[in-house]
């Protein structure tokens, strides 16, 4: 069996070669006391066996209980959720089917004490305010540390276009667009909240990724992340980006499978495990959902494309695991979901589930109480679903 690499480190992978990859069939975990705080499970599928579902009872099994570390710090988070923010200001390069840039767009929705995207307002339901955009980035760095040290995991090698949906602040694409100078990198959202000085490689549109599909040249790579609860209709995006790459181009998806796993039952009958259950919910009245992830072979392989591989990683939710690394990896990951709480829970569970505001918050004392429990040994499963064109098509 293969054992997880190390988190953390630089290390070569056969994925970024054409050739030589490790077998997409095997998995395994590591048998070190201290185990790395990532688990990798290499996908069981091949390129043209689809599936829709994944069991997710194996990729914790390199996580280690702490047993000296039962004492739970106090979270000193004290939700303050009404500070006012200034919007960030980005540079536009608009394409056909991006929306003019104008004042009105920076004139954010405000609810809740927070600011929210003007542009199809209430189309996606997180805050874009600035303590978002320093979440998101703590996120992006959480996914980071995970795929060791690389923004993609896909064979790609130095894609001439490259298209990163769903931006948000722009970290993705401005350090891809760093890393790779060859590339012409374009970033779309619906929020105008990244910086306004990127490499001349990179650029930014205000675009929704649902409309009809505009631009004047096809892409290479096309790159989405954490975009589980955003979109609708997920075979009908697939499809577009199927339409809109270069033959051989390739398609990345990294997200979140939110639904909350354990590792030994402490999180059963929790009121962490209940709010999960009730954001799926909640998210089921839009025609959305938080299990989309285990489906995105399937639906890759009826878009058309080929050399589908799924990687799947466990990330603690909390500092419980042993290990330095772990326990780092599990802190980010518990400030990610306490910073962003608030954001998804007040939205989804006042207009869908009927809670007032005072409701939502007085649940979410209970969350936090759960969240920073070093005794629930819960974590998430992170997913890359990557495929390709195919060269005669």
């Amino acid at each position: 069996m293969s054992s997880p690499r190390p988190n953390g480190r630089h290390v070569p992978d056969p994925k970024h070669e054409p050739s030589g990859r490790s077998d997409p069939t095997a998995s395994g975990a590591s048998s070190h006391d201290h185990l790395p705080s990532l688990i990798q499970v290499p996908s069981v599928t091949q390129s043209d066996t689809p599936s829709s579902s994944l069991s997710l009872g194996d990729f914790s099994a390199g996580l280690s209980v702490d047993d000296d570390d039962n004492d739970n710090d106090d979270d000193d988070d004290d939700d303050d959720d009404n500070r006012d923010v200034d919007s960030a200001v980005f540079d536009v390069n608009q394409a056909q089917s991006s929306m003019s840039v104008t004042s009105s767009i920076y004139d954010f929705v405000r609810e809740h004490g927070r600011t929210y995207h003007r542009y199809k307002a209430g189309k996606y339901l997180m805050p874009n305010d600035e303590r978002e955009q320093e979440r998101l980035d703590l996120q992006h760095l959480i996914f980071f540390k995970v795929f060791n040290d690389r923004l993609f995991l896909a064979p790609i090698q130095e894609p001439a276009r490259v298209l990163d949906f769903g931006t948000g602040t722009g970290v993705w694409a401005i350090e891809f667009a760093v890393q790779h100078p060859g590339s012409d990198v374009l970033g779309t959202d619906l929020s105008p909240i990244q910086p306004e000085y990127v490499p001349p490689n990179c650029r930014f549109e205000i675009d929704d990724i649902e409309d009809e599909w505009m631009f004047s040249s096809k892409f290479d790579y096309v790159h989405g992340r954490n975009m589980v609860g955003s979109i609708a209709d997920i075979p009908k995006l697939f499809k577009s980006i199927y339409d809109n790459l270069n033959p051989g181009g390739w398609i990345e998806m990294q997200d979140y499978y939110v639904k909350l796993q354990s590792v030994d039952g402490t999180l059963e009958g929790t009121t962490l495990q209940r709010w999960n259950h009730m954001l799926n919910h909640a998210l089921s009245f839009l025609g959305r959902s938080g299990l989309n992830a285990v489906r995105y072979k399937r639906w890759m392989h009826e878009a058309g494309f080929d050399n589908i591989r799924e990687e799947v990683f466990a990330v603690p939710g909390n500092p419980w695991p042993k290990g330095a690394e772990q326990k780092q990896l599990g802190a980010m990951q518990m400030e990610n979901i306490l910073e962003g709480l608030y954001g998804i829970s007040i939205a989804l569970f006042t207009k869908f589930l009927g809670m007032s505001s005072e409701a939502v918050e007085a649940l979410l004392v209970d969350v936090r109480k759960d969240l920073i429990d070093r005794n629930i040994h819960f974590y998430y499963p992170i997913m890359s679903v990557y495929a390709r064109k195919p060269l005669s098509r």
